[in-house]
């Protein structure tokens, strides 16, 4: 891999309304998020070449974007995908300007999630079902049919191996709320979660409460990127991409083998290498979090909570803001809003420019966040910024 550490950055970022039923097509929530990022970074429309966006097939097409912000793309993309998605685009985005293809990249996630096509619910047929899971016929005809009891039956064997109980999940979900209460825009703003109410929750899919799962929302989220050169020009504080590691995977046939390990613990070493830092060096943090227990496993893989240790480690208030590792600190999926990751890529920019200063929602001395992406247990990337 090329060294690019320092050489692309994130120039702007922006969203759309977030709500439980927009009213509006994902091209119209697309469009409020598009124009956001490019104010954010003081561009125009036709400063912006290249144009990407990943879906579920419940999205719009990154040339409809294109049009309807009257500019004709040198680069249009889009790609099916979940979480780990917005790491592999951004790479992708860098890949195009390395060699001179675009120069300047957005990158989008707009969806209707909850009042158009629901994950495991409504909007999705039985054929879509079955490809959402690679074997899925394995397992949805015996009960088995959505992604909580799927990542459900990962979590059980994890925690059961490691120790780890249902009062950690419950530290990793009320931390996030606690972050939700201090962002208006989050879902869950206003209604704070106790360890007390959360243990007297029940279970939807054991071990997961309400609580453990991610959001339904419906929103689009937008991203531009560039080259440090040319982030010169633009208004916002550039935030710099130290290193990444796009997306990798974990066959199936090696994976059923040996179900401990995850696509995270591959991504941990080339992201580190590529970043020229350890671990300790991370400031904050953005940990994909469609459920509760995804957290635990991935503090594990990157290093930032030893293995063995992780649910003393979120039980001793380590992901808040005050601890050693403030982590989804808009309070994440689980408590701000969904769209496969995007949300908490905004929050790590906004953190590490230091947007919130003199609030209390800023991270002190933050200078350098770790985001993670994560479409399974066998599929995962990251990346690291910093100021």
């Amino acid at each position: 891999m090329n060294n690019i550490r320092n050489k692309y950055a994130i120039v702007g970022v922006g969203e759309s309304k977030r709500s439980k039923n927009s009213g509006v097509t994902p091209l119209h929530l697309a469009l409020d998020a598009a124009r956001a990022a490019i104010a954010d970074a003081g561009l125009e429309a036709k400063d912006i070449d290249g144009f990407m966006s990943y879906s579920e097939n419940d999205s719009c097409t990154p040339h409809q974007v294109a049009t309807y912000l009257g500019v004709r793309p040198g680069v249009v993309k889009e790609i099916l995908g979940g979480g780990s998605s917005t790491e592999l685009l951004i790479a992708d985005a860098i890949g195009l300007i390395e060699t001179g293809q675009a120069k300047t990249v957005l990158i989008y996630r707009a969806m209707n999630g909850r009042s158009g096509m629901r994950m495991g619910g409504g909007g999705w047929s039985t054929d879509l079902l079955q490809n959402a899971f690679d074997g899925g016929s394995f397992l949805i005809p015996y009960g088995a049919g959505s992604p909580g009891q799927w990542f459900g039956l990962f979590a059980t064997r994890h925690m059961h191996l490691n120790g780890l109980t249902q009062e950690h999940l419950g530290h990793v979900c009320t931390s996030f709320y606690e972050h939700a209460q201090r962002n208006p825009n989050a879902f869950f703003y206003g209604k704070p979660l106790t360890l007390e109410d959360y243990m007297q929750t029940a279970h939807l899919s054991s071990p997961f409460t309400k609580h453990d799962f991610c959001l339904e929302s419906d929103e689009a989220n937008a991203i531009i990127v560039t080259s440090t050169e040319r982030a010169k020009d633009c208004k916002s504080t550039p935030v710099k991409i130290m290193g990444m590691a796009a997306r990798q995977s974990v066959s199936h046939a090696h994976y059923w083998k040996n179900l401990d390990e995850v696509a995270s613990d591959y991504v941990a070493p080339e992201l580190y290498k590529a970043a020229g830092i350890s671990p300790e060096d991370i400031d904050v943090a953005s940990i994909y979090d469609c459920f509760s227990w995804v957290v635990l496993r991935q503090l594990e893989a990157y290093g930032l909570a030893p293995k063995g240790e992780v649910g003393d480690f979120v039980a001793a208030g380590n992901l808040r803001l005050n601890g050693k590792l403030p982590t989804n600190t808009a309070g994440g999926m689980l408590s701000e809003g969904y769209t496969h990751g995007m949300n908490n890529v905004l929050e790590i920019v906004r953190q590490v420019r230091h947007e919130y200063a003199g609030t209390n929602r800023q991270v002190e001395n933050c200078e350098i966040g770790i985001c993670t992406g994560w479409a399974g247990p066998d599929i995962a990337g990251a990346m690291i910024l910093s100021k």
